[in-house]
């Protein structure tokens, strides 16, 4: 759902909120009927509170909310999904109107990941780089922008058991119906064998190519070194 505009959108400015507080209640019913939950993407403070309030359970971006806003997800338990590598490089061939919001949400980055931090916000790890291959591969420099204000065990938890999280609240409609986003008997399979030591310098997963020796996915093993 798109509660608010977007930053790579032309015509839909990032103040604006998108839904009534009625159709965010009639979506939240819905999914609710469904057996499962709402996400929306929001940027701003006025779309993210009508999303809250309407009973949505993660907010995708976040960057423009304010502190009582950010008070609101702590007290609410709402998961914050957001991204920092998407923009901090403007991506080629957009257009004026485009950069100056890309821009705008970069500016604004540094006080939500400190007003997260502050309220102990849930947060969700994301990139949202969809704009090509060569941008795609820069998504793992997410890991290293984020020690501008966790710890990399905070980083790495937020990549794994946080995003696992999200994907269980969807309950009878997850994706991974088993246990996801720990190392237990009878959890999903999916392990990473580092070459260092990530709790002492997160930035190496900028590297997956090097720092990435073992690579399984619901126990199937895609890379061995």
């Amino acid at each position: 759902v798109m509660a608010s505009g977007g930053a790579a959108s032309e015509f839909d400015p990032l103040d604006v909120a998108e839904y009534t507080p009625e159709e965010l209640r009639a979506a939240v019913s819905v999914a609710e009927s469904f057996g499962t939950y709402v996400t929306v993407h929001s940027y701003n403070s006025n779309s993210t509170r009508r999303a809250v309030e309407a009973g949505v359970r993660c907010i995708e971006h976040g960057h423009l909310i304010d502190e009582p806003t950010m008070k609101l997800l702590a007290d609410r338990g709402v998961f914050l999904s957001t991204n920092v590598v998407v923009y901090e490089k403007v991506p080629p061939g957009i257009t004026p109107t485009q950069r100056r919001k890309f821009e705008q949400v970069w500016q604004a980055t540094d006080t939500m990941m400190k007003l997260a931090k502050k309220y102990h916000v849930k947060l969700g790890f994301g990139t949202d780089l969809i704009n090509s291959l060569e941008m795609q591969a820069r998504q793992n420099r997410e890991f290293t922008l984020r020690a501008r204000w966790f710890s990399p065990i905070e980083i790495l938890r937020q990549a794994t058991s946080g995003n696992a999280e999200i994907l269980a609240m969807s309950g009878p409609r997850n994706p991974y119906p088993g246990t996801l986003g720990v190392i237990a008997p009878g959890a999903y399979a999916d392990l990473l064998l580092i070459n260092g030591d990530p709790l002492g310098d997160i930035s190496i997963l900028e590297h997956p190519e090097t720092a990435l020796a073992f690579i399984m996915k619901d126990g199937r093993i895609y890379k061995n070194l």
